[in-house]
């Protein structure tokens, strides 16, 4: 039985909807503030532009004499650490106002321009920051300077940060536990269903997946699965029935018939005579063995008998097959050895069951082991799952064998030589089946190993 694959609550498909939501929440929402910050930064620029020239073109109708004064009566009427001006003579020392050093890098046009770096201003408590600023030279040689700060473009831009900011947090973290609420209620459902289906596919052909009352597209689905279960349970059951009513219809006269085979037996015959109906006896007996081993792997692929598991030991079911089966190993010379790796926790599951498995599997490595050949009986734990290994080194299984050794009535080229039904793997694959359990079967020439992971 394969096993189930773990469900990752990522790619669950409410999850990737929710991040795709917010994958496409954050992209847009950083466009917009790229688009709002531009626009906002040319609406200020321009702004600052506009009172700039108007400005100029005030100071440029008052003369030369009056020009400090009417910059110290207009400096009281503007927002501090706003707008700056300086006055700087020919050469360019300063005279007057609160811009204490002239600029290099502000170009001589008379035009507006944007400063990265900004301008020095007197008695400032913070660092020169981002200006707008023209120059503009005076009649008698002198240059004036008239700066607007521009940091305010940057601090609407802090601003709208936050904003995207605060509205991302609104918008993801209430997402987030949102999807961790409503996931979980899918995410049962859907195992729910995985488990209904591992118990169906592993033969409990009366499990229905279950509904609920929502009646969404999983009942839907779950539905039309259990509607198509009834028609195979329904199918099934008319196959079983019809072939258990051929095997026990055939079974009387076949036991009849060896009845009076065998009375015929108790007679005076000739060589020639008692030679036919030897042979006759003999496919007799082994037609009513097949017909009683097809019949036991019918009843073990009824799951009802799952009712009467019981918790056993599997070292000590090693133990038993052990003893049973070493004195038949020593008569053919063969070396057969149990190791068991550590303690074993015990499985749920017919001891007997178990039992009659493993005695398939040793009387086969057994029966296809050359003389003087070495049988391992091995068990093992790990990570809460039990192994148990039958190892021969006889002629092994080929790989295209592996998955047809386990059908009923097979028997493949190198075992035609060898006495047997070809049912002792499909009996094991039935009990493994029926428990749950995983059958592996490796090996080539070197040998055969055969696996029951339970």
């Amino acid at each position: 039985m394969s096993s189930r694959p773990a469900l990752e609550p990522w790619r669950s498909s409410s999850s990737r909807l929710i991040g795709f939501y917010a994958l496409f929440f954050v992209a847009w929402g950083a466009a917009f503030t790229g688009v709002l910050y531009w626009q906002i930064s040319q609406y200020l620029g321009s702004t600052a532009e506009r009172t700039l020239m108007q400005r100029a073109h005030y100071y440029a109708k008052v003369d030369d004499d009056n020009l400090v004064g009417e910059l110290a009566a207009s400096e009281a009427y503007s927002t501090p650490n706003i707008d700056a001006y300086g006055l700087f003579d020919a050469q360019g020392q300063h005279l007057a106002g609160d811009l204490l050093k002239l600029r290099a890098s502000l170009p001589d046009d008379g035009q507006v321009h944007y400063l990265q770096k900004g301008l020095s201003v007197a008695q400032s408590s913070e660092e020169p920051r981002s200006s707008y600023a023209l120059l503009v030279h005076r009649n008698d040689g002198r240059m004036l300077v008239l700066a607007r700060d521009g940091g305010s473009v940057s601090a609407v831009g802090g601003i709208i940060q936050q904003a995207l900011a605060w509205g991302l947090s609104l918008t993801l973290i209430p997402g987030l536990i949102g999807w961790r609420l409503m996931r979980r209620r899918p995410i049962k459902r859907v195992q729910g269903l995985q488990r209904s289906t591992e118990s169906v596919v592993s033969g409990n052909l009366a499990d229905r997946l279950p509904l609920s009352s929502r009646r969404d597209e999983l009942d839907m689905l779950a539905s039309a699965v259990n509607t198509m279960l009834d028609h195979i349970e329904q199918l099934m059951l008319e196959v079983k029935g019809v072939c258990d009513g051929i095997a026990h219809d055939l079974r009387t006269p076949l036991t009849r018939l060896r009845a009076r085979l065998h009375q015929l037996d108790q007679l005076p015959l000739d060589a020639p005579q008692r030679a036919t109906l030897d042979l006759a006896l003999a496919d007799s007996e082994s037609i009513m063995v097949r017909f009683q081993g097809l019949l036991r792997v019918a009843e073990l692929e009824d799951t009802r008998r799952r009712s009467a598991f019981q918790p056993y030991l599997p070292g000590e079911l090693l133990q038993q097959a052990h003893e049973f089966y070493e004195p038949m190993a020593l008569e053919r010379q063969q070396t057969l050895s149990l190791e068991i790796a550590g303690p074993l926790p015990a499985l749920m599951g017919d001891a007997a069951l178990m039992f009659e498995a493993l005695v398939n599997l040793l009387d086969n490595a057994i029966k296809f082991t050359p003389v003087g050949g070495a049988i391992v009986l091995r068990a093992s734990a790990t990570g809460g799952q039990v192994t148990l290994e039958v190892i021969d080194n006889g002629p092994g299984i080929a790989p295209a064998e592996r998955t047809q050794v386990s059908r009923r009535l097979y028997r493949g080229p190198s075992s035609e030589a060898q006495p047997g039904h070809g049912l002792g793997l499909s009996l094991v694959a039935a009990i493994v089946r029926l428990h749950g359990y995983r059958l592996d079967i490796a090996g080539d020439e070197g040998g055969a190993r055969i696996s029951i992971h339970c």
